[in-house]
């Protein structure tokens, strides 16, 4: 039942690829985003892409590839049933054989014509007898065979230019017209040894080390978006050779075609494949050296585990998007967005954790590996002690990969297969209609706190449409970011298990490059207070409130400088004593708990000083009736203050006019004057640039500013200033009682 399952969902998949209808309701670029091929929500589409989604549950369902049925592809022999050999990447190969005949004199003579792959092939290797090279020279055995053994062979190409041929010509059951078109074969004869010496245990084995067919590579596909190269699907003199699982697992998914029919693969259209998924599948193998490589059978071996073999040799999946077939795959993933409480349309379905009886904590790994005569070997057993402690006691699994030929790629794959079985799977979320651009392979972030799914990573398994209210049921699996470099590298710590169980939050310091602190002394109408001033900003994600403190350097004693919101970014701590030395903490309260300290320093606070009643009263005078104009004079600039009064609390006097020359063109100028006396009168006006300078302060306590001037361009008019602050003033030692008159 399984294996009807899978081969329906693989056939729906193709038939959904081409389903063509008007795109109701969403409109064609929608239509495309969700997947189909310019179908959407036509009746046909409709009903193939949802039975293609439930077959191809149901072929998920029945687990992993069962590897091939075919027999063993390393072993000389003869199966009538086996169906055509189809050699994937470099591999030993025994070949089945489809004609035996024995001729001669006295029948001294012994052919066998062997099938070694569907063709063309990019080379047949060295012919081995018992595992041992043997040369041949113009069809004959060169050295302890000579005289004994020819070989005839082709590589497969469609069509044949000839027939395999015996070294005595033609023989009972074959002859010229028997041509073996499309097909890598070889044709393979031996002389009995009267001496029982050549042979003396009867027929050898025979066998070769094959590199095996060529294949479309999408990313060497220059009439594709990304590709480049003459590489064309459908063209196979155009077919490249290597050994890589997606460019494999896509050929076999289009079909191998000799003479219009199909002999091998899927048969899928390339319309119905996603070939962006598969490129960027493909460099994923490169980078990992992942490669593909072994024997399947086109009769006994099923077309859909075919392609599950190719694509588990890749760390990959076959899955089904909207009648598409595509890939999902091992491989460091970024979420492309979230979905919040706002975004479901009903109940949320989440386990609390892998169930214990399916999650295990060591895997073993079958592989076929040279080293061992081609033959599929278990890999030592690869233990994760974390796991074993948290499941209390080991709990083994055995994974056999058909088409892994390399032992680390079979450790790598085969704890992804071990964190993939730890992982939650099954979440299913009932979307609003405008979730329905996520495909299944896509990464997004769960921001769901009623279900414990807070910032969680996922990975969409399926994804299934509700053409009744236009909502979207996405079921997803959780994403641990930390288990890639752990099997890829096999180093550093196994991530957690996941489950929904809120996880302690990050109680680290803040980091040292968040904040800083300073010692100061902050001014204000002539007096400075010392201060503590801290500045910075937040990075923790989770935070909610940053507490500040402080402590005289070199004691225990932390005094609470308060609590404030995680947007703040300046925090002044005044009640410190003047010229003392301190330290200042800064840490962070998540979720009710609070991380440890980030300590600054020590820093030193500047003096305290007082402000006497004079200044007091200067700070707070302004002019009054006052006028400023910029002149150009030709070079420089001059400014004109016209006569005014002055208010103090306790009397006005009157200021005359003055002018201060010399002054830069286009340039921003602060005007003041010094009267200790208060007396007006005629004054000394000057000019500076430094805002700070312009202001009654500790360090100039008589100083009376005057206002703000922009002087005017080279040849340009008079300019007019303000007799208060600047437009737009602040900051600095401001006096906030001064007011335009």
């Amino acid at each position: 039942m399984a294996q009807a399952l899978r081969t329906a969902a693989f056939v729906v998949g193709g038939i959904a690829a081409v389903a063509t209808g008007a795109a109701l309701i969403l409109g064609p670029t929608l239509a495309a985003t969700i997947g189909f091929a310019g179908a959407s929500l036509s009746t046909i589409a409709t009903a193939t892409s949802a039975a293609a989604a439930i077959l191809s549950t149901a072929a998920s369902i029945a687990g992993a590839p069962k590897g091939s049925v075919g027999g063993d592809a390393t072993k000389f022999k003869i199966n009538k049933d086996s169906g055509i050999p189809y050699h994937i990447g470099r591999t030993l190969n025994g070949g089945n054989v489809i004609h035996r005949q024995f001729y001669g004199n006295k029948n001294d003579r012994e052919s066998w014509v062997t099938v070694r792959s569907l063709g063309p092939v990019k080379s047949l290797g060295a012919f081995l007898v018992d595992k041992a090279a043997v040369a041949f020279a113009a069809g004959g055995a060169i050295g302890g065979f000579n005289g004994y053994m020819w070989l005839d062979e082709q590589v497969g190409n469609c069509p044949e230019a000839r027939a395999l041929v015996g070294p005595s010509g033609p023989f009972p059951g074959w002859d010229a017209t028997a041509k073996l078109s499309g097909l890598a074969a070889d044709l393979w004869t031996l002389r009995f040894d009267t001496k029982g010496k050549k042979f003396p245990n009867g027929t050898p084995q025979s066998g070769r080390v094959m590199e095996g067919v060529f294949v479309y590579d999408m990313r060497q596909d220059g009439s594709i978006p990304g590709g480049a190269g003459d590489c064309r699907i459908g063209q196979e003199s155009t077919y490249v050779y290597n050994d890589n699982p997606a460019c494999h697992a896509v050929t076999w998914a289009f079909g191998r075609v000799q003479n219009g029919q199909l002999v091998a693969g899927g048969g899928m259209k390339v319309s119905g494949i996603d070939l962006a998924a598969a490129a960027e599948w493909a460099s994923v193998c490169d980078v990992n050296k992942w490669t593909v490589g072994g024997v399947v059978w086109t009769n006994t071996d099923n077309t859909w585990d075919v392609l599950k073999m190719i694509c588990q040799a890749g760390g990959a999946e076959p899955i089904v998007v909207g009648g598409m077939l595509s890939f999902t795959f091992n491989a460091p993933r970024v979420s492309i967005g979230t979905i919040t409480s706002a975004d479901v349309a009903g109940d949320v379905d989440a386990p609390s954790s892998s169930s214990r009886r399916t999650r295990r904590n060591t895997v073993i790994p079958r592989v076929r590996l040279e080293s061992h005569g081609w033959e599929v070997v278990p890999l030592d057993a690869l233990t994760i002690a974390d796991y074993v402690a948290v499941d209390g006691g080991k709990r083994p699994t055995e994974i056999e990969f058909p088409l892994v030929q390399n032992a680390d790629q079979g450790a790598q794959l085969g704890v992804y297969s071990l964190m993939n079985g730890r992982e939650l799977d099954g979440i299913t979320i009932p979307a609003k209609v405008y979730a329905i651009g996520y495909r299944p392979g896509d990464c997004i972030t769960l921001d769901i706190p009623e279900a414990n799914l807070i910032g969680r990573q996922v990975i969409i398994r399926s994804r299934e449409l509700s053409g009744s209210d236009l909502s979207v049921t996405l079921t997803c699996r959780t994403e641990t970011a930390g288990k890639h470099a752990f099997a890829l590298g096999r180093t550093g710590t196994p991530p957690r298990t996941p489950d929904l169980s809120i996880l302690p939050p990050d109680t680290a310091a803040p980091l040292a490059a968040d904040w800083s602190a300073t010692g100061s002394a902050l001014s204000q109408g002539g007096a400075s207070l010392p201060a503590i001033v801290v500045t910075g900003a937040a990075t923790n994600p989770n935070a909610d409130a940053v507490i500040f403190e402080y402590r005289v350097s070199g004691t225990d004693d932390w005094a609470s400088a308060g609590v404030e919101a995680i947007d703040a970014t300046r925090k002044e701590i005044t009640s410190v004593a003047s010229g003392a030395t301190y330290d200042v903490g800064v840490s962070y309260r998540i979720r009710g708990l609070i991380t440890d300290r980030l300590i600054l320093g020590p820093v030193t606070v500047g003096a305290l000083t007082v402000v006497t009643l004079e200044q007091l009263i200067i700070a707070n005078s302004y002019p009054i009736n006052i006028s400023l104009i910029g002149h150009d004079d030709g070079g420089s600039a001059s400014v004109t203050i016209s006569a005014h009064s002055r208010v103090y609390q306790d009397r006005t006097v009157s200021v005359a006019a003055s002018t201060i020359t010399g002054l830069q063109n286009s340039t921003a100028y602060y005007l003041y004057y010094d009267d200790a006396a208060r007396a007006g009168g005629t004054v000394q006006a000057m000019a500076t640039t430094v805002f700070a300078d312009g202001f009654t302060s500790s360090a100039n306590p008589a100083r009376h500013p005057l206002g703000f001037i922009t002087t005017p361009a080279p040849g340009g008019g008079d300019s007019g200033g303000s007799g208060s602050t600047p437009p737009g003033g602040g900051g600095g030692e401001v006096n906030p009682n001064i007011v335009q008159q």
